[in-house]
C-alpha cells in the first residue's frame, strides 16, 4: 500500500478563510468617487448658501454621475460639475492629454449632451476658480441657481394660463 506523500497531505488540508475587517474609526469607502475638493465645496459655497442638493445625481440613461444636483423648492434642478485641474486636463490640448484626462474629457461631453438633452441647466466649475476666486464662483452660482429657478417658475406660469 502506498504511503500519502507530503504532497497529498498538504491538498488535503483545508485553508481558513480570512475575514476582512475595516480598522476602527474608518468608514467603509464610498462606491462611487467623491473628493476632498467635492467635500470642500459643499461646506464653503452650497451649505453656506443654503441651497438643497444631492451628492452623486445618477444620470439613469448613461450611468454616470454628477456631483451635484442643487434642487430648489419649484422643483428647479441645477446640475454642478467640480473638475479638477489635472484630472480635467486644464489648459491642455487634445494631444497633451494622459488617456485619463481624455476619458475624462469623452465622459464630461456625455455628461453635458444628458443634460442638454434633458434641458437640466449644467454648471461646471474649475478646481482653481474654487481655490483663487472663491468670491466670483459664489456670485456666479448666485446667479445662475437664480436663473434656473426663475426659468422653472416661468414655465410652470406658462402652463396655468392656459
Amino acid at each position: 500500500m502506498l504511503q500519502p506523500t507530503r504532497r497529498d497531505k498538504a491538498a488535503t488540508v483545508k485553508k481558513k478563510k480570512v475575514k476582512k475587517t475595516t480598522p476602527r474609526g474608518k468608514r467603509p469607502h464610498p462606491k462611487y468617487g467623491t473628493s476632498k475638493l467635492e467635500d470642500r465645496f459643499a461646506k464653503e459655497f452650497l451649505d453656506r448658501l443654503g441651497y438643497k442638493y444631492e451628492r452623486q445625481y445618477e444620470a439613469k440613461g448613461i450611468g454616470r454621475f454628477y456631483d451635484f444636483a442643487v434642487k430648489q423648492d419649484n422643483g428647479a434642478v441645477v446640475l454642478l460639475e467640480i473638475d479638477g485641474d489635472y484630472f480635467h486636463g486644464h489648459g491642455l490640448v487634445h494631444e497633451e492629454k494622459s488617456p485619463m484626462q481624455k476619458h475624462n474629457e469623452w465622459v464630461d461631453k456625455v455628461k453635458d449632451e444628458w443634460a442638454a438633452q434633458h434641458g437640466i441647466p449644467l454648471i461646471r466649475i474649475w478646481e482653481h476658480d474654487i481655490n483663487d476666486n472663491p468670491s466670483e464662483v459664489m456670485k456666479m452660482l448666485k446667479k445662475r441657481i437664480g436663473d434656473a429657478t426663475k426659468e422653472r417658475d416661468r414655465k410652470n406660469e406658462k402652463k396655468k394660463r392656459h
